[in-house]
């Protein structure tokens, strides 16, 4: 048999059971393209500076935080790195990185906020290459005034002009510059550094993150001990030490400590996020897999009799193996091929649900494509040649013996089962998240509508304060405050405990007008009003209910007393007047930090400069163009720029928003997969059993009757998984939400829905199938049969 005339029958056997067919390529390619995303991005990730020759022989040095016990900080002060190099020959050299943090950048008309702008030394191409698409990075690194700007950010800023030589007026916390263009590079795959602008250092660096360059062979645990022994200064000499840790370490932040500090110009990924979506890919690949065994044996039972036909016709076992083969192996090619096309429509929805930077060119490098080739003929040629070696020996009769029948049904049932578990799982798992997710919305609604104005350089805004009071109607609240909240200033603070040791945390504190409490909406649980606390007090504050909780002893009544008493290091004037509810400035993987809340009137903060802004949601927009042109007017030559506190405030958040959305996006898929294995089994199953069922209907049994005739094993099977997953993914998810310090709290509706969902599901597939079997004529199928 020639391999045009196998084709054709594997073609012709595809359109006879096309349903089997297309429900079977399209799970399965599904399943695919999410198994192949998160595995190309877990490949991606862990490859992180692949390119780069000299990767293992660059280390971060870091050193112990001061602040937080345990962890490290990616900080190193100006003066160290040239030490080293000096003084130690296992340096081969060191590069220096710092962010220069702009308020804003401007360039002609265009103003940019949020831009990552950074330093470095003229070593940079001695740690990290980067390609210049025109200009000079020697000449950026090596002269003053001049800076390189991303591919990325020119084209955003210039689209297809020539950007060299344009002039950029760069604002950051010590002073206005102008900088020049004199390059542009390429986007770098795998690149640990991100960043919008670069420009070189000077002789004022005062420190950074220092990556170092190790002579080969060197053991960096060792050279960390030999510059502790000998004592290089740390930021606190004496209690902290030096780490060299390779590039892995600052890149992969983990979920148990979050001992790594957010570094804006390094790329960093969640351990946590990669691993449970690499998870969830599987399962709902598990899942398209149980939808094509069960379709293949299907299908192939359905075909077997032409196959026995052709035996007797002369046809050959070989050329039975390789139509076989053929068929199975072409599918699954198939499926792997749809699923390419669908990674490309779905690559940019992915990035952003992971923060990823993946492009699809990826999947063809030279890393990934070998991988995806692997993983494809695996795919294919080992079922294609089980079915082809196992299933062309038997005989009809030994075929319906082994597959047919009860033994066929219950290892079907026992995928479906599989199937159930998993998505009742996910479901399960989904719910958990999502009522975290709800938690954090509902902490977060103090910050709902709410924007912050103004800097540590701004000019002092009582005046802007009261211009704003009188000519914006849509403000409902504003307080003037003399720093930020959700990056306010703390301090260490000793917590002693009951038994004697002491807990290290931080004080948190803010120096606002009477006007805050109203405008965050943070509610007073004890005292005097605001206003009425700095007519009683000279130096009047309100603490959080964290501050009582852990500074004031039980039994004393904190209203009155001066803050001295409980806090050794505050100051001796400060009076408690009042006492409010909690209220979050971080993610709430951590418990609410004690705080402070200073209220002295206006007069007293004569040079505050920020402002807080309650806004009425229908006319926010209008709202912040007034404040803008008021700004503009009374703050002429300075760029108008507002934090929007709620977003700020998720963003700490979004580790876990991430991961809520991966579980919801992989609990849609996975249902998808189920609705579609059960279409083709209930069909499979319904078409079994026309005989059958024709007979029941002319000996008077109901629609109704053969509905939860054709529903009851599935009942079955739904019930039996609830059993069986529930308790491992409830197991599995308690640990999860045990890194957080506000849980939310679960209810019978969240173990009962997954249950409804699925069963509901199930039920609708199969009614659909048992509604269009009651239409048909039973005499007309028994003749058919």
């Amino acid at each position: 048999m020639t391999v045009l005339a196998t084709l054709k029958i594997i073609i012709r056997s595809w359109w006879r059971n096309k349903v089997f067919f297309i429900i079977s390529v399209v799970s399965l390619a599904i399943g695919l393209a999410c198994t192949n995303l998160l595995f190309t991005y877990f490949v991606h990730d862990y490859n992180i500076e692949s390119g780069n020759q000299d990767k293992e022989r660059i280390f971060c040095l870091r050193q112990d935080n001061p602040l937080q016990e345990g962890r490290k900080v990616d900080y190193v002060t100006g003066e160290i790195p040239p030490m080293l190099k000096e003084k130690y020959v296992e340096v081969e050299d060191f590069l220096r990185i710092s962010s220069l943090e702009p308020l804003y950048c401007k360039e002609g008309e265009n103003i940019f906020h949020d831009i990552t702008f950074i330093c470095v030394d003229s070593t940079l191409p001695h740690f990290f290459q980067y390609q210049t698409i025109i200009g000079s990075l020697e000449q950026v690194l090596k002269q003053p005034g001049k800076i390189a700007l991303s591919e990325t950010f020119a084209h955003k800023v210039f689209g297809d002009n020539d950007p060299l030589g344009k002039i950029f007026e760069i604002k950051t916390t010590t002073n206005t510059k102008n900088y020049e263009v004199a390059a542009i590079l390429k986007v770098r795959s795998q690149s640990l550094l991100q960043f919008d602008m670069i420009t070189g250092t000077d002789e004022n660096f005062f420190g950074g993150t220092t990556f170092l360059k190790l002579s080969a062979n060197t053991s960096p645990e060792q050279f960390a001990r030999k510059i502790n022994q000998d004592k290089v200064p740390t930021l606190v000499p004496g209690k902290s030490q030096y780490y060299a840790d390779p590039l892995s370490t600052i890149y992969f932040v983990t979920p148990e400590s979050d001992s790594q500090q957010s570094i804006p110009y390094i790329n960093q990924s969640n351990v946590q996020l990669l691993y449970i979506g690499l998870a969830a890919a599987l399962l709902v690949l598990l899942i398209a897999c149980c939808n094509y065994t069960n379709m293949s044996l299907s299908r192939i039972l359905q075909q077997l009799k032409m196959i026995h036909v052709e035996k007797l016709m002369g046809s050959g076992l070989k050329n039975i193996r390789i139509q076989l083969f053929g068929d199975a192996f072409l599918t699954v090619l198939l499926a792997f091929s749809l699923s390419l096309l669908i990674i490309s429509d779905c690559l940019s929805f992915f990035n952003e649900l992971l923060a990823s930077r993946l492009n699809f060119h990826f999947f063809f490098s030279l890393q990934m494509l070998p991988l995806l080739l692997l993983f494809a003929l695996i795919m294919a040629i080992v079922p294609a040649w089980y079915i082809s070696y196992k299933l062309s020996r038997l005989s009809f009769s030994e075929y319906k013996t082994l597959y047919g029948g009860r033994k066929k049904q219950r290892f079907i049932g026992l995928l479906v089962i599989l199937q159930f578990i998993i998505s009742i799982g996910l479901i399960f798992a989904t719910l958990i998240a999502n009522g975290q997710i709800d938690l954090i919305k509902e902490k977060a609604n103090c910050y709902e509508n709410r924007i912050e104005i103004g800097s540590m350089f701004s000019p002092p805004l009582a005046t802007l304060k009261s211009e704003l009071k009188k000519n914006v109607p849509g403000i409902e609240s504003i307080a003037l405050s003399a720093g930020p909240i959700l990056s306010a200033w703390v301090r260490e603070l000793s917590i002693r405990q009951p038994d004697g040791t002491e807990k290290k945390s931080f004080l948190l504190m803010l120096f606002s007008d009477a006007d805050l409490i109203k405008t965050l909406d943070i509610q007073q649980t004890s005292g005097n009003t605001p206003e009425q606390i700095q007519k009683e007090y000279s130096h009047p504050v309100l603490v959080n209910e964290s501050y009582v909780r852990n500074l004031v002893p039980a039994g004393v009544n904190p209203i009155g007393k001066y803050i001295k008493e409980f806090d050794q290091f505050a100051d001796t004037l400060s009076i408690i007047g009042g006492v409010v509810k909690d209220f979050p400035t971080s993610s709430l993987e951590s418990e609410v930090t004690p705080t402070i809340i200073n209220i002295p009137t206006a007069e007293k903060m004569p040079n505050a400069n920020y402002l807080h802004i309650k806004l009425n949601p229908d006319t926010r927009e209008e709202a912040i163009k007034k404040i803008t042109q008021t700004w503009e007017r009374m703050n002429e030559g300075e760029a108008f720029q507002y934090t929007d506190l709620h977003q700020q405030f998720m963003k700490m958040n979004q580790k876990t928003l991430s991961f809520a959305r991966i579980l919801i996006g992989y609990s849609l898929i996975g249902l998808l997969l189920t609705c579609f294995g059960l279409f083709g089994i209930s069909w499979y199953a319904t078409r079994q059993r026309i005989r059958e069922i024709s007979i029941r209907k002319i000996h008077g049994a109901t629609p109704w009757q053969i509905i939860w005739l054709l529903n009851k094993p599935f009942c079955w099977q739904v019930i039996i998984a609830y059993i069986l997953g529930i308790p491992v993914v409830y197991w599995l998810m308690l640990h999860w939400r045990e890194q957080f310090a506000y849980q939310a709290s679960l209810s019978i509706a969240d173990f009962l829905l997954p249950l409804a969902i699925v069963w509901g599901i199930s039920a609708v597939t199969v009614c659909l199938q048992g509604y269009l079997l009651n239409q048909t004529n039973p005499i007309d199928s028994i003749k058919t049969e």
